[in-house]
């Protein structure tokens, strides 16, 4: 799922708010995501599933941190904490480069990505390409 998409998305499920600035426009653009594009689809079903399940849309962060997916929001019902707890889960197996099956590697901080991506990590961090 390219950034297009993604924005595309936000703006057909009239956006998120923010759970910090309410007096903000709502969030409608992929930008705001600190994520890979491999991780967009996991989080794009996350968002539909929360929705139905009655989360208010209030949105604080998303980002990647030690590898995984951190969905941070300020308040919902059980169920859709229990689909954040899933979906964080999940994102470890999950490259966020490009959203084939990976693992968590150590490429001088920690990342989920799949054999091709941690490959091409590991050239670059020696200097050849």
């Amino acid at each position: 799922m390219t950034d297009e998409d993604f924005t595309s998305f936000l703006e057909d499920v009239g956006g998120l708010e923010s759970g910090y600035f309410t007096d903000q426009p709502k969030i409608k653009d992929a930008g705001f995501f600190c994520i890979g594009p491999g991780w967009y689809g996991l989080v794009k079903e996350l968002i539909e599933k929360a929705i139905a399940a009655g989360w208010d849309r209030q949105i604080c962060q998303v980002k990647e941190k030690f590898g995984g997916l951190r969905f941070y929001i300020n308040g919902a019902p059980e169920e859709v904490w229990a689909l954040i707890r899933e979906a964080e889960e999940k994102s470890y197996e999950i490259c966020e480069v490009c959203g084939e099956p990976g693992e968590l590697r150590q490429t001088g901080w920690y990342s989920t990505l799949c054999d091709k991506h941690n490959a091409k990590s590991v050239r670059n961090e020696t200097g050849s390409i």
